[in-house]
């Protein structure tokens, strides 16, 4: 199969997912510095003091026992100019508070209640540290989520995540932060009345919502009362992370990215890559959600698009971000890991799981509900089908003619269209971390 038939292919199962999935020219390597301490309070101190050496008058303060309440809190930082510090829910830590004195901050701002965040500590930060404390909280995670958000005053588009785990809101963190989107929580059945009221209380007819996570976290059915919902995701937390970073990548730059861990055996491994994301918003930076080992699919990312420039910042210790998947990370980057990526065979023709692949987007394409459609937008989805049915049936026909002619029916819709058609496809199940393996089963 010649390279133009391989872009063709790309093309073509990739077009309505995203916008633009570009690959960027290899890298040859990279620095890599850490931000980690003894544990979760010291490495969020360790973060703030590389992202805030000369002091700031803010600190946001979250719970680093529970990710409940925590998770919405990055936009609020951004705000403020703030990093995000963790304490136990009971007593200040000793290190936080030494680190807002450095800091001198003059405001704290809590995030959750006093199950989160106690009155003791409240008292303290009011009474001896003279401070002016504001607590953002509500009666559960949803209502805390949905306070923070008011905070943030007038928005354009939110985020919408699950608030039943914390790796799809982590991934999104970031990014929310530096364009000024809240980060709503929901339950998996219903989005709540008080998630819900804000909602409705600012939205416009242009008003997104991106929905990070797959419908078994949240089913189609819960988004029924959302305007515009725009699914963002993957088959697991990693391709998640990845589907988010290609979603948005126009609006990243990926001069640093950051290494937290996503996953674990206690289930509360939230706190470092919470503590990252206010210091990766400050620079429009990604926070890459890893756990010992480099998931392929971000693999891949990190190879087509971090460049000799970039600096891979390990967030937390070694029982974190291991020394081993930082030198990893360096390999790929400088072209020499091929353990973790074999070649594909030689030329000519597609290996059998890229024909597959290219089957099951087929299969998904033709899922996608027409009547939710017009013309137009039927009419592009009908010419992608039509072409990969035929690289389908022969491997080796040239669709080059039949790329040019979807791509120009494509940019004919309007932004509405292209969104609308963009958002029946992820429906359907197409995701853009699958997008990006087609993209690199083909070495394009």
């Amino acid at each position: 199969m010649n390279k133009k038939k391989l872009i063709s292919s790309l093309f073509l199962t990739t077009a309505l997912v995203a916008s633009t999935i570009a690959a960027l020219p290899a890298a040859t390597f990279a620095a890599s510095s850490r931000l980690g301490g003894a544990d979760r309070y010291e490495t969020s101190a360790k973060i703030s003091q590389n992202g805030w050496a000369n002091g700031s008058d803010y600190v946001v303060l979250a719970s680093g026992e529970g990710y409940a309440d925590a998770l919405c809190a990055a936009p609020i930082a951004k705000k403020y100019n703030a990093p995000i510090l963790l304490t136990t829910s009971k007593t200040l830590n000793s290190t936080i508070k030494s680190e807002i004195i450095r800091l001198k901050a003059k405001n704290v701002i809590e995030i959750g209640g006093p199950a989160s965040i106690s009155s003791n500590i409240e008292n303290q930060l009011e009474n001896e540290m003279s401070l002016k404390v504001t607590r953002l909280g509500g009666t559960d995670r949803y209502e805390t989520s949905a306070n923070v958000a008011r905070e943030l005053g007038d928005v354009s588009d939110m985020v919408l995540t699950s608030g039943i785990g914390y790796a799809d809101a982590l991934s999104i963190a970031p990014i929310a932060a530096s364009e000024g989107y809240p980060i709503l929580l929901t339950p998996k059945n219903s989005v709540t009345n008080s998630v819900k009221s804000y909602i409705n209380s600012h939205r416009s007819d242009s008003t997104k919502v991106y929905v990070v996570g797959g419908s078994g976290v949240i089913p189609e059915s819960t988004l029924f009362s959302v305007p515009n919902p725009m699914r963002i995701f993957g088959q697991n937390r990693y391709e998640t992370n990845l589907s988010v970073m290609e979603f948005f990548k126009s609006d990243l730059k990926l001069s640093n990215i950051y290494i937290a861990k996503g996953d674990g055996p206690n289930g509360n491994e939230f706190a470092d890559a919470l503590s990252a994301s206010a210091l990766a918003a400050q620079t429009s930076s990604p926070v890459v959600l890893t756990n010992n080992t480099l998931n392929s699919t971000i693999q891949e990312f990190i190879k087509s698009n971090l460049t000799k420039d970039t600096n891979v910042v390990s967030i937390g210790g070694q029982a974190s971000v291991p020394d081993s998947l930082v030198n990893t990370i360096q390999n790929v980057i400088n072209g020499t890991d091929e353990a973790q990526n074999p070649p594909t065979g030689g030329g000519g023709g597609s290996s059998q799981s890229d024909y597959d692949t290219i089957k099951s987007v087929s299969s998904k394409l033709n899922k996608v509900d027409r009547t939710k459609l017009n013309s137009a937008q039927n009419n592009v989805l009908s010419q992608v089908i039509i072409s990969v049915d035929k690289y389908i049936t022969d491997t080796d026909y040239d669709y080059t003619n039949d790329a040019n002619n979807v791509k120009s029916l494509y940019n004919n819709l309007s932004d509405s269209e292209k969104t609308g058609l963009q958002n029946e496809v992820i429906k359907s199940g197409v995701s853009v971390s699958e997008a990006l393996v087609l993209q690199n089963k083909f070495g394009f």
